[in-house]
This record gives structure tokens, sequence and C-alpha cells, in this order.
């Protein structure tokens, strides 16, 4: 026997140990029998499969030892779905279950606090036919988290390649930046499979995440977001000189019991409103704000946003329009949530708008959650005065959050890893962080996954390599993007952060209504084939502004997206007023078919024809 038959055997003995919740049925076999087999089995494979860590290549016990246990596996649902079968439906009956005083109880809730479903039932109208099938919760669920899904999905069915298909659609709608994902994978082939050799990453462990990975965020937080000394006036003389300390120092400063990982931020935004609210509980978000915030805090937690209205946007909120949201509110706000930097604008705000609002909150009572998930993102080439950099939160405040400050970080925009599913919330509300231990069952992060971003957010030399090339991708993006813009005369809100451009189409509708602003979306999609973010599903109160995510496709794909937009925006603005008054009349159900076949425009390939049959199909 191996050095590593030996480990494995051990390891197989300490993860024998049964479930406390295993029954003493027949399932209770299973419970025992699993770890045993399973884990032995698997471990063997992951070890054997990498010449590094067993010392030679075995590559053909390595494939028994993956069959085994993908067999093993197999037998296993096999059993378990047969004995569910055997059940009898008891289950079933339990479920069906209900009386006239909980149904009366429901109605009553629903009347209190309308579902989603109800509040978007002129969108969803179409889903009626599913009542009955689910209830008020499923029902609330059905409605995509973003109006514009549908439009997205398309275009992942018909994605746009330079060489094999660029007349497919492009998406421009998802701030993800997908420009750094060749460095991430290369990053994360070089750990060989070190998270999966960990016996710890197949057992449980704490819900809020397992001690490495915890004391790595905690670590990572200190490095770049508390940043221990003071800011020097240019980011580059940042980099240059800031200050190192230890792993203990920075543990000192962040403890690892005040941070929680979870299943991305939209995970931990639910939980802390869960925990910290009560259902019909108001949030106040600076408008505009990103879309699906609304369905983060309203689908489970049912929290309703309530936008404040901003004479400046780009600057953030002011104590006067706090205020003034605050009265206009159905009852006193208990939240305030702030995006920093800001989503979809791309602005940071200064330190003086930070510290104001969180004293303004707390003079009413109030939580602050800061989603700061782009901090790392920053792509300014503009040298200039501190307060232009961003400036964590955590270090405003002086690492001195109170119970009423919670942070919020995770690596799916920084690192282009939204698909690793892993956030992390940083607070000193001890009371909140135990109620997140319990709930964090539901949303907690994989062990093979904890261990690899642990190993990823305490690699110095790396994380500095990857967040400096992934700025110098980000602005050349944004350049081209603003480029172009520029070029079709649509102005613009200058960003230093994220991934997107915000911009005012609004200069092309007949009229400034959202009604207009969709027929123009329904046109970039039918025509250009591109799919922006509209301003009003991010309740913006200016119709005609667009969120460009420019990062989502390669630059030579964003060539494309933007010639396409070009060349329709040109073509809209040689629109007349008789245009746009059949197109009006063809948004409205009117027959003017015959008008558009004697329109002398239709030798351009987005004629008025073409127009008229686009904007009929907007309210289908």
């Amino acid at each position: 026997m191996t050095a590593h038959d030996g480990n494995m055997t051990t390891l197989a003995s300490a993860c024998a140990t049964p479930r406390n919740t295993a029954s003493t049925s027949s399932s209770s076999v299973w419970s025992n029998f699993l770890p045993s087999f399973f884990m032995d089995t698997l471990c063997k494979a992951f070890l054997l499969d990498n010449p590094d860590r067993s010392g030679h290549d075995n590559g053909d016990d390595a494939l028994f030892c993956w069959t085994s246990a993908a067999a093993f596996g197999v037998s296993v649902v096999l059993a378990t779905y047969s004995a569910r079968r055997s059940d009898g439906g008891r289950r079933g009956s339990h479920w069906n279950h209900d009386d006239a005083s909980s149904h009366q109880q429901q109605k009553q809730k629903q009347k209190q606090y309308p579902p989603r479903h109800e509040r978007f039932s002129v969108m969803y109208a179409n889903r009626n036919a599913s009542q009955g099938m689910v209830g008020s919760r499923g029902q609330a669920a059905l409605a995509p988290p973003i109006p514009y899904l549908h439009h997205f999905l398309a275009c992942l069915n018909d994605p746009c390649d330079p060489e094999t298909n660029p007349s497919g659609h492009v998406a421009l709608c998802v701030a993800e930046n997908k420009l750094v994902l060749d460095l991430l994978a290369e990053r994360f082939l070089q750990s060989n499979g070190t998270g999966f050799a960990d016996s710890s990453v197949y057992t449980y462990n704490s819900m809020l995440g397992m001690p490495i990975a915890r004391e790595a965020a905690a670590y990572f937080l200190a490095r770049h977001f508390l940043q221990l000394g003071e800011p020097q006036s240019s980011s580059q003389q940042q980099q240059q000189q800031q200050p190192q300390f230890t792993p203990q120092q920075a543990l000192q400063q962040i403890p690892p019991q005040c941070l929680g990982l979870g299943a991305g931020c939209a995970a931990l935004i639910n939980h802390v409103f869960f925990l910290l609210g009560e259902p019909g509980d108001v949030c106040l978000i600076p408008k505009p704000y990103y879309a699906a915030f609304e369905n983060d805090m309203n689908l489970i937690a049912q929290i309703e946003p309530f936008g404040v209205d901003q004479a400046q946007p780009a600057l953030g909120p002011t104590v006067k329009e706090l205020h003034a949201a605050y009265q206009k509110a159905p009852k006193a706000p208990k939240f305030l949530l702030l995006t920093n930097p800001n989503n979809p604008l791309g602005t940071i705000y200064a330190p003086h708008v930070i510290r104001n609002a969180i004293q303004w909150a707390r003079q009413h009572d109030m939580h602050v959650v800061m989603d700061e998930i782009y901090a790392l993102s920053t792509h300014s080439t503009t040298a200039g005065p501190a307060d232009a950099k961003f400036q964590s939160v955590i270090r405003l405040l002086d690492n001195d959050l109170g119970t009423d400050v919670h942070v919020l970080w995770a690596v799916s925009k920084d690192f282009g890893a939204s698909g690793l599913r892993c956030g992390l919330l940083y607070t000193h509300n001890h009371v909140l962080m135990e109620g997140l231990a319990t709930l964090s069952i539901f949303t907690c992060v994989s062990g093979p996954i904890q261990y690899l971003v642990a190993e990823l957010l305490t690699d110095d030399v790396y994380v500095d390599f990857f967040l400096a090339e992934s700025r110098r991708r980000l602005r050349a993006s944004y350049d081209k993007c603003v480029s172009k813009l520029t070029e079709m005369v649509i102005p613009y809100i200058p960003a230093v952060a994220g991934m997107f451009v915000y911009a005012d189409f609004s200069s092309l509708l007949p009229e400034r209504s959202f009604e207009w602003e969709r027929c123009l979306s329904a046109i970039l999609y039918k025509h250009a084939r591109v799919v922006l973010t509209p301003g009003e599903s991010q309740r913006d109160v200016n119709p005609g502004m667009f969120r460009i995510c420019y990062a989502w496709v390669s630059p030579a794909v964003l060539d494309i997206a933007m010639e396409r937009l070009s060349r329709t925006v040109a073509r809209l603005r040689r629109m007349d007023a008789q245009d746009w008054t059949l197109a009006a009349q063809a948004v409205a159900g009117n027959d003017v078919s015959g008008a558009a076949d004697n329109n002398d425009k239709s030798s351009n390939d987005l004629s008025t024809r073409t127009i008229l049959r686009a904007f009929a199909g907007v309210l289908d």
C-alpha cells in the first residue's frame, strides 16, 4: 500500500462518521456507507489523476477510481428514487393540505403585500395559465428578474462571432468582464486540483465559510479595501507605495469572524434584508440603479425598493434628496442601499457623499448596505485628487462600521468570475452573523470553490498583475465604445469604473416617453441585433437612457456591435415627422400598411415599412 493509500484510508475513516440527522431506517445504511466508499474512491481519483502529487502516472488506476465513483453515484440515485417511489405518495398528501383559515390568512397577506406577479401583471399576463400549478410565491418567481431577459437569451442562442457568425446577436446588457477569462483560467489551471485534495472540502463545515477561506477574504479586504497607510495622490503612486503587512496584521484589522461567504452578492443581499427587515419594509436606492436589485430584495425578503430622485446622479444623493425620498416613501424606510462604484453610471462617489449619507441614515435609525462589487474595476487614466479615487466605506469609517453598515463584495465583477458564485459580507453586527450562519445553508459556497478562491485572494503577486491587466483591457474597450458614441453624437456619462457606459439615446425619440424607449429598444434588437440595458428597467426618470456593457464581448465583437448601432442611429435620424406618426399608429395597432407601401424610403434596409413592423411587434 502506498503512502497515498494510507492517507485515503485515514481520510475515509474520518469521513465515515454517520450524519447526526440520519434516521434508523434503511437510509441510515447509505449515510454510513456512502462517505467511507465514495469519498475514498473520489479522493483517490483526484490524487492518482495528478502525477505531480502521486509521484508517478497512475492513469489506469485513476480511470478505475473515477469509473467506480460514477457507478456508485448512479446506483445511489437509482436506489433513492426506487425508495421514494415505494413511499406511496404520502408526502404529496401533506403538501396539498389546506384549510379555510390558512387560505384566508394567505389572501389577507397578499392584499397587504401584493406579490410581484400582480405588480407586473400587464407585462407578464401570459403567465396566468400557470395558476394552480404553483403557489403565490411561485407565481412571483415566474416573473423574470429583468424585463429584457428574453432578448438576452436570444443572444445566447445566436451569438455573434467575427469569423463564424458575424451577423449574430450581441448582448451588451450584462455587466460581466469577459475580457480577462483567459488570465483567470490560466491561473486556476496552475492549481493542479489542490482544492480537491484537501479532505475538508468534502465535508460539512461552517456555512459562513471554511476558516481558510474566511481568513483569505479578510486578508484581501485589509489589503485592497482598508488599505493601511495614507492614500497617494494618484493611482500609480498608490500601487507603487502600497504598504506591506503580514497576514497576522491584516487579520487583526479585519477579523475573519466578521466575514461570511455566500453564493454571490444577490444571495447575500437577500439574506441581509431577510434577517434585518420585515415584509413590507422600505429600502431607499438612488436612481438609476441595477435592474435586479428589486428582485434580490423583494422576491424572498419582501423588502420594497423606493427610488431616490437625484438632480445629478453621477455625483450621488444629497442629504436633501435622501430626506425628500424618505418623506415620499409609503412608510418610514429601514434601509439605504448604495452602490459604489455606481452601476449603471460607472462613477465613484466622493467620500463626503458616503459619509453624509451614512450620518443621515443613522439619524433615522436605518441600516446602510454598501455594494462595492466593482471596487477594483477602476480604469481611469487621468491622475487627479484623492477624492476622485475609489475609497471603500471600510476605510472612510476607519473600519468602525458599527452594527448598521454592511459591506458586500464578490469575485463576480472584479475577477470576471460570476460563475464561481462566491461573494462576501463584512459586518460588525454579530447578531446578524449568527443568523446568517443558519440561513447560509441554502446558499453556502462549495468547499472546492472556497479553497480555489482562498488561494487566489492570497496570491499578492498574481492579484496585482491581474487587476492591472484587467484595468488596461477595460479601458481599451471603454475607449473603443465611447469613441463610437462620440462619432454618433450620442451623449454619455464619463465612467471611471465598472464595465459599462451610460448613454443618452433620447434624441432619437419623437417623444420623451418610456413607450418610445421600448420601441427604440425593440428596433435595436430587431435590426441592429444588439441588446442594451434600457433605462426604464433601471428606474431612470429620463426616457432614452441605455447602459452599454462593453466588456461582455471581445473587442472584435464590440466593433461589430458599435458599427451596427451607428448605422441604425443614422437611419433613424433620417426619419421625418410623418414616419414617426405612422410608427405611432402601428404601435397603437392601426392599419397603415398601405401608407408604408407608398413610402419612397423603402430602398433602405431599415425602411419605414421595416420600422413599422418592429414597432407593431413591441407590444405583442
